[in-house]
């Protein structure tokens, strides 16, 4: 069953779409989440659950998001509600490092505190240091309040520390509680990548001793370049926790179910109004009360909700692809995985981009602008995390992609990008690729599988590259038939 949308409707449901927010990357787990921002898609209940010690995600997934969920008494409670299993409400979450640490109050260690530890301490001695103060006056033991005399303390009275320890583990499961030690933004641990590895490593061989006790556990959110550092797996049965790893990610069903969220529950009675009837016109059970299951899970009702909004091809007919899935297709990455916020800004700007005289929201010259602009947003949010990106792929303005690894190789040499690096870690202070510092004989080749590790580029089954679209177009690479590249502001 369709129903064409009355005009006044069709225009409401586009401004919703210019009113979206952006989905901004969460700052620390430190700060609150808002309880509005919190949408729960069945797939990442897994990543939530304290059992599974290490989680992993690219950037934007929502890695800094969950763990200020977690982090949050408030937003761990609202969280319980969507996940029942996991009993989130039972536990109790104390971060042991994250982006503000030393900034905010908390046992989590600054940086520098970090690396002035190192110099006289084992990283595993550090982190045992920042779960007895974590875990307080439950350890039945009066010890130094501050890190740097608690570790030799604990190192005199190792004893009394396991029985303290364990004297909490029993109180925790008495109470039919259990205790969380949360770590977020690992890649900010140290200021250098070896001091980040050995810090990382530590804090991998932590946690899976941690698994000895009944009710304490640590959480681990990494990077997913940063995950796939083997040597931090060098240690006895590292393998174990590789493999019962989460990935962190947003399947379409999920991307699509958090825009019909935010329409269905939309604070103008009018674009709620509009948006329902679509909804239920193509097949969703009307409860006001909570968004109904298929819009959030079934992604054939999804489609035809979204074909209402914005016609069902990207051109006259099927040849130039479906709205529905183009759009997710178009701003994924190398991995196939596209972030909230990239998905809410193309609609965004598709929505502003939209012709008015259409009987659509949106239509299909929009919906392609979306994608440039979310691709210009996307690497300036990259930026963010890897301030070197802009280094590598300036020289690569103009390439016509897929094409061979050489081309790559051969721009970098002409431009001496490797050498532009080093000269740009030295005046900013900031990290290059971890790639390159491992394998500086080879280094442009070092720069490919950096970028591959972030999912900026992929390596075809022919062995040619590829730039994914939501990084090719503002990085003006060329495809032939693909989205235009942008003029970078």
């Amino acid at each position: 069953m369709s129903r064409s949308l009355e005009p006044a409707d069709t225009e409401r449901l586009r401004q919703a779409l210019k009113d979206l927010p952006a989905a901004a990357a969460h700052p620390s787990a430190a700060r609150p989440p808002a309880l509005d921002e919190l949408y729960a898609p069945d797939s990442h209940e897994v990543a939530l659950d304290p059992d599974r010690a290490l989680v992993v995600g690219n950037r934007g997934v929502g890695k800094s998001f969950w763990s200020a969920v977690l982090a949050d008494p408030k937003a761990r409670a609202r969280a319980a509600e969507f996940y029942r299993r996991l009993r989130l409400d039972s536990i109790e979450v104390v971060l042991g490092f994250h982006e503000a640490a030393g900034k905010v109050e908390g046992p989590a260690p600054s940086p520098e505190i970090l690396a002035s530890l190192l110099a006289e301490h084992k990283s595993e001695q550090i982190w045992r240091g920042v779960l007895v103060l974590a875990l307080g006056p439950r350890t039945g033991l009066e010890f130094p309040p501050r890190l740097r005399e608690l570790l030799p303390w604990i190192g005199a009275n190792l004893e009394d520390v396991e029985a303290g320890l364990r004297h909490a583990d029993q109180q925790l499961q008495g109470q039919r509680k259990r205790f969380v030690l949360l770590f977020d933004a690992l890649d900010r641990l140290g200021g250098d990548w070896e001091t980040i590895r050995r810090l990382s490593e530590g804090l991998l061989r932590f946690a899976l001793d941690l698994r000895g006790y009944r009710s304490i556990r640590a959480k681990l959110f990494m990077r997913s370049d940063q995950a796939r550092d083997e040597r931090l797996y060098r240690f006895p049965d590292a393998s174990k926790l590789r493999a019962e790893s989460v990935e962190l990610k947003w399947q379409r069903r999920d991307l699509y179910g958090l825009l019909y969220r935010r329409l269905w529950f939309h604070n103008d009675p009018a674009v709620q109004r509009a948006f329902r009837g679509v909804a239920v016109c193509q097949g969703a059970f009307d409860d006001s009360e909570q968004l109904p299951t298929p819009l959030k899970n079934d992604e054939d009702l999804q489609r035809l909700v979204f074909e209402a909004l914005a016609g069902p091809y990207m051109g006259s007919n099927h040849r130039r692809g479906k709205t529905f899935s183009w759009l997710y297709g178009h701003l994924a990455d190398a991995f196939g995985e596209t972030s909230p916020r990239s998905f809410l800004i193309a609609l965004q700007r598709a929505a502003h981009s939209a012709n008015s005289d259409l009987p659509t929201v949106l239509d299909h010259h929009a919906i392609r602008s979306g994608v440039q602009e979310a691709s210009r947003v996307r690497l300036d949010q990259l930026k963010e995390d890897y301030a070197w990106i802009g280094e590598v792929l300036q020289p690569l303005a103009g390439l016509e992609v897929p094409c061979a690894a050489d081309n790559f190789i051969e721009r970098w040499r002409q431009n001496k990008t490797v050498q532009t690096i080093h000269e740009f870690e030295e005046r900013e202070q900031q990290l290059g690729p971890l790639e390159l510092a491992d394998n500086p004989k080879v280094p442009e080749e070092a720069l490919l599988l950096a970028l591959e590790n972030i999912g900026v580029l992929e390596r075809r089954v022919d062995g040619r590259i590829n730039a994914p679209d939501i990084f090719r177009v503002a990085a003006t690479m060329k495809r032939r038939g693909g989205v235009p590249p942008v003029n970078r502001r």
